[in-house]
């Protein structure tokens, strides 16, 4: 066993393992470590070079238990992005162990990364995914929304001057999205406990290893937990707008009008 609870490796080859985002750090270390417990990991990013040589690195680290790789390349700030690297994973994977959506996780991301893109691929691939989902979040989340301007961090991004107008800041947008990360995985797990699923649905934060990512991914004994929020590999406290489920409805229903996702749950 290893630290904080972290599985060991794994009895038996687990299935298809898809991470949004692993070209490099924590999303990186995840890959590796699950293709060391013989997982075939999906490896994805928006750099070719970057997602190859991710790929043999997660292959030079399965070589001992049975674990691969296969690399995927999609810039997921673009909705057709989404759901070419969708329909690219369900054509090569018709089943998922587990769906990580990792990318985004920088201050320099984009509100479309961090939340439209994982709320879109979820709602793609969910068909597939036979356990777990599991959403990145950020201690430095939000404590509160406001949706007047959601959309103003995607324009104030890319334009200096709504930047000034607005008072934008590169951490505000950050933390919303990470709020808005939080609400996903509420609102979905609940929409997957009240349609019978056997499906869990987590966030965390995801520290400075990949510890915690792969336990939320893997550990037995979190098989059943769904609808909760991790930090440093334990059951934290969201700030408390997460757990509004007016609030959850409603960012959901903004995210579907901007994604166009249509959900099965």
């Amino acid at each position: 066993m290893a630290q904080r609870g972290v599985p060991g490796p794994s009895p038996r080859p687990l299935p298809a393992s898809c991470c949004a985002g692993s070209t490099d750090g924590i999303g990186l270390h995840t890959a590796q470590r699950l293709a060391s417990q013989g997982a075939t990991v999906l490896v994805h990013g928006r750099s070719e070079g970057r997602v190859q040589q991710a790929v043999q690195a997660v292959q030079q680290a399965g070589a001992g238990s049975g674990g691969s790789a296969q690399g995927f390349t999609e810039d997921l700030a673009s909705l057709v992005g989404v759901r070419r690297l969708a329909d690219r994973v369900q054509r090569d994977h018709p089943s998922l162990h587990v769906l990580i959506n990792n990318a985004g996780d920088g201050l320099e991301m984009t509100y479309a990364v961090n939340v439209a893109a994982p709320f879109l691929l979820t709602a793609c691939l969910l068909g597939a995914v036979r356990e777990r989902v599991v959403n990145v979040a950020s201690i430095s989340a939000a404590s509160s929304i406001d949706f007047a301007n959601l959309q103003q961090w995607g324009e104030a991004h890319h334009s200096p001057r709504i930047k000034q107008e607005r008072g934008y800041s590169a951490h505000g947008a950050y933390s919303l999205s990470k709020l808005a990360d939080m609400l996903f995985t509420f609102g979905l797990a609940a929409r997957l406990q009240a349609a019978g699923s056997p499906l869990t649905c987590n966030c965390l934060d995801p520290g400075t290893d990949a510890d915690d990512e792969l336990r939320a991914a893997t550990d037995p004994s979190l098989a059943r937990v769904s609808g909760a929020y991790f930090v440093g590999g334990r059951p934290a406290r969201s700030p408390a707008v997460a757990y509004d489920q007016e609030v959850q409805a409603r960012l959901w229903g903004v995210l579907e009008e901007q994604t166009g996702a249509v959900w099965s749950v």
